[in-house]
């Protein structure tokens, strides 16, 4: 390891940690693990790739394989960005997880900890609740789709690039009958590691954020109580009383331009890839839903394709609340500045409160692209996009 990383290696941090370093990238991990990982990730993720996409050629001229074809494709491009994203930004992202190490070692008041331990916990629960999501409803599809082999049916496929039992059309210009289980289980691994990319890289967001947002709020502790803040800082100990409370806003000054350049490198990490990631899942979801509404709809595909459009719509949830997060956590800073009790302190001190109140007139955000903000309403604009160019695919067919 690069540096000491004792917080990662407790319980908030682990499943990150896991998760990141399955697929080579967590910043920590030795260079011969790091490297065996990812290799081993980007063979199997490439010769997949390559197979769908042949298959989709020799698909070409039926509507309905190209349109089975075309969704995992969109799910392999979607997992190309996130793990391009992780490695050309892995820099970055040490920093800033060097950042949360330096703050979980540098914590002043008890009441700082405490902010930082509840708004970790929170982020090792978001963590849980969302990987257990994607891989339950993005499992659906693929393992629905072998419920025929295992239970003995004698079912004959229409395609000889998915067979029976097969998730995926895929063309290895060799005889599927014959190597029927090694390339089924190279189906399914890719299956495992595509979901391991998703859940690894959003759930590093997710932890990112929770302490960007925990900065925000031991600021706001900081301005809502002064009295309580400057009595538990020992540093302020032997100072005057208009003394602490100034050292006590020179502090919060300090840690709210911490927490703003905190956002502002997440923003320059996730900007690009946001792009191109929401335009995906728009095509995702048309497509999904396209897929879900044919004539020769069954049960079973209505369950798969109804787990895919699920597992979307919660990866596209959580990436728009994470920016609602980063939204109402900065700008609730002004708020608190009103309601703490700056009227008590000396006009020297009220004059650093301007300095913060100003910065927190514009609140950080996380954006697509600096084209549009990512929040809640933002959830509900993209899923009406999507609704609106599967009514046009739904229409064209």
């Amino acid at each position: 390891m690069d540096t000491p990383s004792d917080i990662f290696q407790s319980r908030q941090y682990k499943y990150n940690r896991i998760l990141l370093s399955l697929l080579g990238q967590w910043p920590f991990q030795k260079g011969r693990d790091r490297w065996t990982a990812f290799v081993a990730v980007m063979f199997i993720g490439i010769t997949q790739f390559i197979s769908q996409a042949l298959a989709l050629v020799t698909l070409r001229g039926d509507l309905d394989a190209t349109l089975e074809c075309v969704a995992p494709l969109l799910v392999n491009c979607l997992c190309v960005v996130k793990l391009t994203n992780l490695i050309c930004n892995q820099k970055k992202i040490k920093i800033l997880l060097m950042h949360i190490q330096r703050d979980w070692q540098s914590w002043i008041i008890d009441s700082e900890f405490e902010i930082l331990y509840k708004f970790a916990e929170s982020g090792r629960s978001i963590t849980i609740r969302y990987a257990s999501g994607m891989y339950a409803f993005g499992s659906l599809f693929p393992l629905l789709a072998i419920i025929p082999k295992i239970i003995g049916r004698n079912l004959i496929s229409n395609y000889s690039t998915r067979p029976v039992g097969f998730p995926y059309h895929v063309e290895y210009f060799v005889d599927l009958n014959k190597y029927y289980y090694p390339v089924l289980i190279h189906n399914y691994l890719t299956t495992a590691i595509r979901l391991t990319i998703i859940v690894a890289s959003d759930t590093c967001v997710i932890i990112l954020v929770q302490h960007c947002c925990a900065l925000f709020s031991v600021i706001r502790y900081r301005l809502e109580h002064i009295r309580k803040s400057v009595e538990q800082d020992k540093e302020l100990a032997f100072l005057e009383e208009d003394e602490k409370i100034y050292k006590n806003f020179v502090y919060c000054i300090r840690k709210h331009e911490d927490a703003i350049q905190f956002a502002n490198c997440l923003e320059t990490i996730y900007k690009n890839a946001l792009f191109v990631e929401v335009g995906l899942i728009v095509s995702m979801m048309s497509l999904s839903a396209l897929q879900a509404t044919t004539d020769t709809l069954t049960p079973q595909l209505a369950i798969r394709h109804g787990g895919y459009i699920i597992a979307q719509l919660i990866h596209l949830f959580i990436v728009c609340w994470l920016g609602q997060q980063i939204i109402d956590h900065s700008d609730r800073v002004y708020t608190s500045i009103y309601q703490s009790e700056w009227y008590e302190s000396s006009s020297k001190s009220r004059k650093l409160l301007n300095m913060i109140m100003l910065r927190s007139i514009s609140p950080c955000t996380l954006t697509v692209g600096k084209i549009m903000v990512l929040s809640l309403p933002s959830f509900s604009a993209v899923v009406r996009a999507s609704a609106s160019y599967f009514t046009v695919l739904r229409s064209v067919r």
